[in-house]
């Protein structure tokens, strides 16, 4: 699909691939390896007073992302993953490693577990599988590989990619963020794992209308993967003194966050690039820090600036506006996750249940205490939120094998979804 910019003046740079490795068989085996299968703390849904919101993609860091563009990890909140041994691992579950319904108290047998060890934040699904990031050494050495789990047979397949940060999907590939040395963007194949380019990291990763859009340095600008070109999009309908600091995406639209340098003035807008379309709903308090998580289905979900502390709010993806009654949760950064996947927000604080939030209406569907997982009035003893990802029929989290702020992660633990968490 061409792309026209309403009013735009584009101003153009090219990003040359670092490594070349294009290759003329698309579906080859890459020289991959094969992996054998295998609470009281709680800021309770305070009202909601806060203003407006950041985005998927920020000026300096974003979120993974998903075919939709949308974030699936908070940068507030997401946890740094936890160097551990590695445990015993049966790819059979037991019901001692059910998850509960504490709504229904109905139990879900884990189903499969895959032994692959300690993992690096969230993961995407995507063309019937799996993909996650995992930990192969101490995190400092930046000793990681991309691992994908096929979702019908449970075979799993592995590539190294040293200093692996964040993956998502789009454009009919998996893309992952490395920052070992230089900061790369690298191309891959779904189904071999084969790396197909490897970029100059052009700063974001909302696939959007065939390219990559990104914030960076207070403008808006998409990554065109077929040619390497970087283009400045203009918006001068913007109210003036603000520029685009964040950036998620839902059907055709985009949706952008805007913030002044000077004061606290911001503004949400939507945005089709193809029609030029655009409305622009202004807003305060919601600069510096603050963000877009993602759309799900009716909600935006915006996380709100806090210094040390940060939130989830739910806003309205029509009028931009606070949901009455909506989801509002949070704690210290660095001690929860939320993250967008299979049309719900999914949200945990350290050692707390797992809440399901409808992506329709902004309410907690049900909560789900999770296996092996150890609350605590210090944060640090809790253990770390364990959600990976999920769609229709999957639920997958951490396989914690053991209680405490630091888990034996065996790898990946597949349950069926629960139905409450589709109401």
């Amino acid at each position: 699909m061409t792309t026209v910019i309403n009013r735009g003046i584009m101003a153009q740079v090219v990003l040359r691939p670092e490594v070349g490795t294009e290759g003329e068989n698309m579906d080859e085996p890459p020289a991959t390896k094969a992996i054998g299968s295998s609470s009281s703390r709680r800021l309770r849904r305070p009202s909601l007073k806060i203003t407006l919101s950041f985005m998927s993609v920020v000026v300096v860091g974003l979120g993974t992302a998903t075919l939709m563009g949308q974030a699936t990890s908070s940068a507030a909140g997401r946890l740094a993953a936890t160097t551990v041994g590695k445990a015993a691992c049966s790819a059979a579950g037991t019901g001692s490693e059910a998850i509960l319904d504490l709504d229904s108290h109905r139990s879900f047998a884990r189903l499969r577990t895959v032994c692959v060890g300690t993992l690096q934040g969230t993961g995407v699904i995507d063309a019937g599988a799996l993909f996650v990031i995992h930990d192969v050494g101490p995190r400092q050495d930046g000793n990681t590989e991309i691992v994908r789990v096929d979702l019908t047979t449970y075979a799993v397949r592995s590539t190294p990619l040293v200093g692996a940060d964040w993956i998502f999907a789009g454009l009919g590939d998996i893309w992952a963020v490395t920052t070992s040395n230089v900061s790369s963007l690298v191309q891959l194949f779904p189904s071999s794992l084969r790396v197909l380019h490897r970029f100059a990291y052009p700063g974001g990763g909302v696939p959007f209308d065939g390219r990559l859009w990104f914030i960076d340095n207070y403008s808006l600008k998409t990554f065109n993967a077929t040619n390497g070109q970087v283009v400045v999009v203009r918006l001068p309908w913007l109210p003036t003194g603000l520029s685009p600091v964040s950036v998620t995406s839902s059907g055709g639209e985009l949706y952008l966050l805007a913030a002044s340098k000077k004061t606290p003035a911001t503004a949400i807008a939507t945005y089709n690039p193809v029609s030029g379309a655009h409305r622009v709903v202004s807003e305060v308090d919601l600069g510096g820090g603050a963000g877009l998580l993602g759309v799900t289905d009716s909600v935006l979900w915006v996380e709100p600036p806090g210094g040390n502390m940060h939130t989830v709010a739910a806003y309205s993806a029509q009028s931009l506006r606070p949901l009455t009654a909506g989801f509002s949760d949070g704690f210290l950064n660095g001690t929860w996750t939320a993250v967008t996947d299979a049309g719900d927000l999914w949200f945990q604080i350290a050692g707390d249940p797992l809440d399901c939030v409808s992506g329709k209406t902004a309410r907690v569907d049900t909560e789900l205490r999770l296996p092996n997982t150890f609350s605590s009035q210090n944060i640090a003893e809790a253990t770390p939120p364990g959600f990976v990802a999920a769609d229709t029929t999957n639920l997958i989290i951490a396989a914690n094998e053991t209680h405490g702020a630091n888990p034996s992660e065996s790898g990946i633990a597949f349950y069926a979804m629960d139905p409450r968490c589709d109401a």
